[in-house]
């Protein structure tokens, strides 16, 4: 076997993955595919590792912790996606919020995040809401400017709806595996072992601190 070789194969499959455009958003709607690249720091983070355990050839597949995030997907009705990360993800995407009209409301979306916000205060305030058009036609008569931060608005209706819909997993594992099967290069490294005995190497999977150790193969 080449080990170093066998490394950089998978290395560069995993990075690869993450580029492709194949990724359905989110769970359970419609929007089209995608791919797992905003702003690179997951992908510059893959690192496969060649080393030695007592005596035995190991594979080491490290990557940033919210990898397990990208890989299983994020089931409904989980603690929500803090907004500052949703936010940077946007910026990322070049993903920005314009004051565009409410359909619902017949308003631009600045006065409807007006509305609820006033709504929200008046909660606290252990008042009753009051209707949501009476608020809208008051903001628009008087011309309430609350500067609204559309950005941020976008972002909590984004968290919103992952809490609501979840995120498909991408099964970043059964791909790489695929890839690797199919791949006479990859054939080639593996040198006296045949690819099932290369899946009969997976150890254990265990998370280490700052980075994931995804998998350990164990060539024993």
């Amino acid at each position: 076997m080449n080990i170093d070789e066998v490394a950089n194969i998978m290395e560069e499959i995993l990075k690869g993955l993450l580029d492709e455009k194949i990724y359905p958003y989110p769970a359970k709607r419609n929007f089209g595919t995608g791919d797992k690249v905003a702003t690179g720091r997951l992908r510059a983070s893959i690192e496969v590792i060649p080393t030695s355990r007592r005596g035995n050839i190991v594979f080491e597949l490290f990557a940033n912790d919210y990898f397990q995030w990208v890989q299983s997907g994020r089931a409904k009705d989980m603690k929500p996606v803090p907004v500052d990360a949703i936010l940077d993800w946007m910026s990322a995407r070049g993903i920005f919020a314009t004051d565009v009209g409410n359909v619902k409301y017949k308003a631009l979306q600045s006065q409807v995040s007006a509305a609820y916000m006033i709504n929200r205060k008046r909660i606290k305030s252990n008042k009753k809401p009051l209707p949501m058009r009476v608020l809208i036609d008051w903001i628009k008569k008087e011309n309430i400017d609350f500067k609204v931060d559309l950005q941020r608005g976008m972002a909590f209706a984004i968290q919103k709806n992952i809490v609501k819909f979840g995120i498909n997993p991408a099964n970043i594992e059964d791909k790489l595996f695929e890839r690797l099967q199919s791949s006479t290069e990859f054939e080639d490294a593996l040198g006296q072992y045949t690819f099932d005995q290369f899946v009969d190497m997976i150890d254990k999977i265990f998370i280490s601190t700052k980075k994931e150790v995804i998998w350990v193969l164990d060539t024993q």
